[in-house]
C-alpha cells in the first residue's frame, strides 16, 4: 500500500469524522434551542395564567380575558408542535376549553360601597392591575399584539387602576368614620363620588355609585340632626340662662 494511498485513507477517515462530529453538534444545538424555546414559552404561559387567576373577576373585561386567554392557548399551541407528548396535549385541550367559555359578569355587592373587603385585598388588585399593565407594554413592544389594541389596552388598565385606588380611599374613609364625626368624613366620600362617576362607561359603575350616593345621604342626614339637636341645646340653654336672670 502506497504512502499516498495511507493518506487518503485518513484524509477520509478524518473527513467521515468531522462529518459525524458536525451533526452530532447541529442535532445538539437543535436539541438546546428546542428546550431553550419550551422553557421561553413556559414561562410566559405561566406569567399570563398568574394574571388571569389573579385578576379580580369583578374587574376583568372582556378584552383582557380575551387576550389572556389567547396569548396562552397560542404558546401552548407551539409547545405541542415542539413536544407532542400526552401530557402537553392535555394540557393544550384542557385550557382550549377553559379559553372558549364566556366569563360570568359579576355585579357590584350590594350594600357595600368597595368591591374588597378590606385594604389588603385592594392593594393586592392594585399590583395585579399594575403588572397587566406591564405585560401589555412588553408584548406591543415585540409586536405580539397591534399597537392600537396594545393602546386600548394600556387605557383599559389605567382606568382599572384608578378604579382600584378609588376604592382604596373608599375603604379608608371606613375606618375615618368609625373614630370621626360625619362631617369630618362626608367630604371623602363626595371626593371618592366624583372620580368614580368620571370613570363610569356606559354605567357600569351605576351600583357602586348608588351605594356611595345612598351612603353620603345618609350621613348628610344625621349631619342635619346633629345640628338640629345642637342648635336645641343652645336654645334651650339660652332660655335656662334668661330663666335665672344669667
Amino acid at each position: 500500500m502506497s504512502p499516498t494511498y495511507i493518506a487518503l485513507i485518513i484524509l477520509f477517515g478524518v473527513a467521515i469524522m468531522a462529518g459525524v462530529a458536525f451533526v452530532i453538534q447541529d442535532i445538539e444545538n437543535k436539541k438546546r434551542e428546542r428546550n431553550l424555546r419550551l422553557l421561553t414559552l413556559k414561562t410566559a404561559i405561566r406569567r399570563a395564567t398568574h394574571l388571569l387567576d389573579s385578576f379580580p373577576p369583578i374587574l376583568i373585561t372582556n378584552e383582557i380575558h380575551t387576550l389572556l386567554c389567547k396569548y396562552i392557548s397560542v404558546r401552548l399551541d407551539a409547545i405541542v408542535e415542539l413536544d407532542p407528548n400526552p401530557a402537553n396535549k392535555n394540557l393544550q385541550s384542557e385550557f382550549h376549553a377553559r379559553a372558549s367559555s364566556i366569563p360570568e359578569t359579576l355585579n357590584h355587592p350590594a350594600g357595600s360601597m368597595s368591591v374588597f373587603d378590606n385594604s389588603v385585598e385592594a392593594n393586592r388588585a392594585l399590583g395585579v392591575v399594575k403588572e397587566f399593565a406591564g405585560f401589555v407594554a412588553e408584548i406591543g413592544n415585540k409586536k405580539d399584539i397591534r399597537p392600537d389594541q396594545a393602546e386600548h389596552l394600556t387605557k383599559e388598565a389605567k382606568r382599572i387602576y384608578m378604579r382600584v385606588e378609588i376604592d382604596i380611599d373608599l375603604i379608608q374613609a371606613k375606618e375615618i368614620e368609625e373614630t370621626q364625626s360625619a362631617e369630618v368624613v362626608v367630604h371623602y366620600y363626595r371626593s371618592c363620588f366624583k372620580k368614580l362617576q368620571s370613570l363610569n362607561i356606559n354605567q357600569a359603575l351605576d351600583r357602586q355609585l348608588y351605594e356611595i350616593r345612598t351612603h353620603i345621604t345618609q350621613l348628610a342626614e344625621q349631619i342635619d340632626q346633629h345640628n338640629e339637636e345642637k342648635r336645641q341645646a343652645e336654645e334651650a340653654s339660652k332660655d335656662t340662662g334668661k330663666k335665672f336672670n344669667f
